[in-house]
């Protein structure tokens, strides 16, 4: 099958690389833009309660409640889901890999600590530093269900690229202040979310199920954010009041997608592919949905950036190779 097909590595003397199969790009996308939605709708709840740390939990809860309820209904996944819990208990698996969910968990913390000083923009581009870097080297080393993967010329370029193209698409955001020491905990962020990609396979590959792997994620999540919002409660009196709107709980449910094809798809991608698939899926979907608000005008440059984001996933898939000359 031509997404099958291998690819030459380029560097020189370099084994043939596995190019990722397309429909696996596709769907990742797909969850990147349902991963922008779910953005929006969880920014819209920690609005109305007030508590970005108590919105996080709530959303959190409500994806690990829909999971369990498919686990638990589905007999399969159940005896999937107590192998696994027997195999950490007894270490006959590596724990360490079980607690991935401890990125997202991560990820969401430090947005509420880093955005109302770097701006969102700034945020953004850089998590995607990190989660860029963490595929690049996490592929090379092997850290996933896969093979390890060279740092072709193609990876390094399209990885470069989508900074970039995060950074153009975001530029309206950008400040000329940048607070340097600030921009250190989300680019660990964005680390972080790259470990939890390669970790969500391991545990997939180990389980043979992809939904008892993001059920780890969302009960861990959910439980580091459940104490962070008390916490967060106890020193901060909740300002805000519960909304009626029942769309603004659905962003669990819509994240859960999103990890649950992460978990099944990063072996067929690798952590990068993956990674940059996603992102382009995020910058794409925030553009879209500022499309449709007519009280957001976007530029030409966020426009281009975005397209631009889709133009580095598709060269880091190796679907544009990229070789370097070769000596004579």
């Amino acid at each position: 099958m031509s997404t099958q097909r291998e690819v030459a590595d380029e560097h020189h003397g370099g084994a043939a690389t596995p190019r990722a199969p397309w429909w696996a790009i596709a769907i990742i996308m797909a969850g990147g833009v349902l991963a922008a939605l779910q953005s929006r709708i969880n920014a819209d709840l920690a609005g109305q309660l007030e508590s970005p740390y108590l919105a996080a939990f709530v959303s959190f809860g409500i994806g690990c409640l829909g999971l369990c309820v498919i686990v638990l209904s589905l007999p399969a996944e159940r005896r999937a889901a107590r192998d696994y819990a027997r195999d950490i208990a007894t270490g006959r698996f590596d724990w360490r890999y079980a607690i991935g969910g401890l990125g997202g968990a991560f990820l969401v913390f430090t947005q509420s600590l880093t955005v109302g000083v770097l701006g969102v923009a700034l945020f953004i581009v850089s998590v995607v530093a990190g989660q860029t870097l963490a595929g690049a080297a996490l592929d090379r080393v092997g850290f996933g269900p896969g093979e390890p993967r060279r740092l072709s010329t193609s990876r390094l370029v399209g990885s470069a690229l989508m900074v970039a193209s995060v950074a153009l698409a975001l530029a309206s955001g950008l400040t000329n202040a940048v607070p340097w020491l600030n921009l250190i905990l989300p680019f660990v962020a964005g680390i972080g979310v790259g470990l939890q990609t390669g970790a969500n396979g391991i545990v997939t590959a180990n389980t043979g199920s992809f939904l008892v792997s993001a059920l780890g994620n969302f009960t861990l999540g959910s439980l580091a954010l459940g104490i962070a919002a008390a916490v967060s409660l106890a020193l901060t009196p909740l300002g805000g009041a519960f909304p009626t709107n029942p769309v603004l709980y659905l962003g669990g449910l819509i994240g859960l997608t999103y990890i649950a094809a992460s978990a099944a798809l990063v072996r067929y991608t690798g952590v990068l592919v993956l990674s940059g698939a996603a992102i382009a899926g995020q910058i794409i979907g925030s553009v879209m949905l500022d499309a449709l608000d007519p009280s957001v005008h976007l530029s030409p440059l966020t426009v281009i950036g975005a397209a631009l984001t889709l133009l580095a996933a598709v060269i880091i898939a190796g679907y544009i190779p990229l070789r370097s000359p070769r000596p004579e």
